[in-house]
């Protein structure tokens, strides 16, 4: 716990409803960072921030992506198509394994696209949905993707029309307003037999405990929640999905991507990066082990019974 919290006795343990995951009533304030309060069940570890209050359409603006004179999102999210393209490989790879015959692909939260424009290139009829509407259009009249530009909501995924045999949300979960209510909508839309995979911080990691307020995924106010591996599989299994495995994957990313991150760990952002040019022309793989990546399986439902007398 933070020692800030440690020296307020009636802070250290308080009711705030029912955890998502898991039902529990009881939950701590764990960090107080800046303005914002960060609060975990106490048995799942499910963790949540307090005070953030944003609009989507409007927080998730060029400046988030391309934006070095702001203190949000990315320095230039676009300059990491070259590494991400090695991270996407991996991810079509595993997915191919799982569901071999499957064709169609969403990808939600998909940004400027680079996944569904690799998942495209696969064979696979992949589209997306993306909630800014400066990702959504790069990636439409740039790239020439398939991408429906709002938010995840039955009217956007109407306009997508038909189920997938594979959905993806990759970091994007820890987005979400609702997350139990948008996978409810997904695995709806998700295929008898399909395979629904995300990815996203672990708070019960290593990483997470060792660096505490300091964890580089406390990103606010953009990031709402915080999962252990145990409160998704349980969110998971409620909206009747199997989890089949559970992974740390080793990401690509540029040079001056980790910079920032490490920057941000400590709340410094210079701007701009020095030599950020000569730093995007390095890829790295990297992980510290507190990104989890679940796949999960819709059950095919089993043919009636056929009485032969």
């Amino acid at each position: 716990m933070n020692c800030r919290l440690a020296t307020i006795p009636e802070l250290r343990d308080v009711s705030m409803g029912r955890c998502l995951a898991c039902g529990a009533t009881r939950s701590r304030l764990l960090h107080r960072i800046g303005t914002f309060w960060i609060v975990q069940c106490r048995h799942c570890l499910l963790a949540w921030s307090r005070g953030a209050h944003l609009d989507p359409a409007s927080f998730y603006d060029r400046d988030y992506f391309v934006g070095t004179d702001r203190p949000k999102g990315y320095d230039d999210y676009l300059s990491m198509a070259a590494a991400m393209s090695r991270t996407n490989s991996a991810r079509i790879r595993r997915l191919r394994r799982l569901t071999p015959q499957a064709r169609t692909l969403l990808d939600v939260g998909c940004g400027p696209g680079f996944f569904v424009q690799h998942a495209g290139e696969s064979g696979l009829h992949a589209r997306g949905l993306e909630v800014s509407r400066f990702a959504a259009d790069y990636g439409r009249e740039r790239l020439g993707l398939e991408i429906v530009n709002g938010p995840l909501d039955k009217a956007h995924l109407d306009r997508l029309d038909g189920t997938f045999d594979l959905i993806t949300l990759w970091d994007v979960i820890e987005h979400l307003p609702v997350p139990d209510a948008a996978l409810r909508l997904l695995a709806d839309r998700l295929a008898p037999g399909g395979v629904l995979a995300l990815s996203t911080g672990d708070i019960g990691s290593l990483a997470a405990r060792l660096t505490g307020p300091r964890w580089h995924l406390f990103n606010l106010p953009e990031h709402l929640w915080f999962f252990t591996i145990p409160a998704l599989r349980r969110l998971l299994a409620r909206v009747g999905l199997t989890t089949l495995c559970v992974q740390r994957e080793v990401c690509w990313y540029t040079a001056r991507y980790l910079l920032e991150r490490l920057l941000f760990s400590f709340r410094r952002r210079p701007t701009p990066i020095p030599a950020a040019a000569l730093l995007d022309r390095f890829n790295l793989p990297c992980t510290l082990l507190d990104v989890v990546t679940i796949h999960a399986r819709k059950p095919i439902a089993e043919a009636p019974a056929v009485d032969s007398r």
